[in-house]
């Protein structure tokens, strides 16, 4: 009886094995994919970082507001109010995880990187088009599913369930 319990438990421990954490959580290492005006970035780490330190101040370089959210199949348009004549870049921050929900869900923190602002009353909107097929690489997301998007530097969220259109009121 010992022997075959000895058996057993060698079994069972040469069959636990250390997974890979990312790949547990849908990607299986960090990415980043650069479009026009943004980069979207698969990062569980930095997206945990944003998320603990929603709405710092000394991370905040820019005031801007999301208009518009639009999504078509595979295109996400965001409309965003900023500060007029700013140079930089969006990011955008996914955690790699699809969410198990009806339908699916994904997170995102969208950030803005200026490196120059000319303080201003002026205001100006931006659009960015973010292509999904390439953001999302090698996951597979099913059709519809649930894009649920933080404003890094307010409280401000916003959910886009399949193909939608979010419009923001002044």
């Amino acid at each position: 009886m010992i022997t075959v319990f000895r058996f057993f438990l060698l079994l069972f421990l040469c069959s636990c094995t250390v997974e890979n954490t990312d790949a547990v959580m849908g990607i299986s290492s960090p990415y980043q994919v650069q479009g026009e005006g943004y980069l979207f970035t698969a990062d569980p780490v930095k997206f945990q970082k944003l998320d603990f330190n929603r709405k710092d101040p000394s991370l905040c370089q820019v005031e801007f507001e999301v208009r518009k959210m639009k999504r078509e199949g595979n295109e996400l348009l965001i409309e965003i109010l900023r500060p007029k004549d700013c140079i930089g870049n969006y990011e955008l921050v996914w955690d790699g995880v699809w969410q198990e929900s009806s339908p699916k869900r994904m997170q995102i923190y969208l950030t803005a990187q200026f490196s120059s602002c000319i303080s201003g009353s002026e205001q100006e909107i931006e659009v960015i088009r973010i292509d999904l097929a390439k953001a999302f690489r090698n996951t597979s997301p099913m059709d519809p599913f649930s894009i649920y998007m933080r404003e890094h530097c307010s409280f401000k969220d916003f959910n886009c369930v399949g193909n939608c259109e979010l419009i923001i009121p002044d």
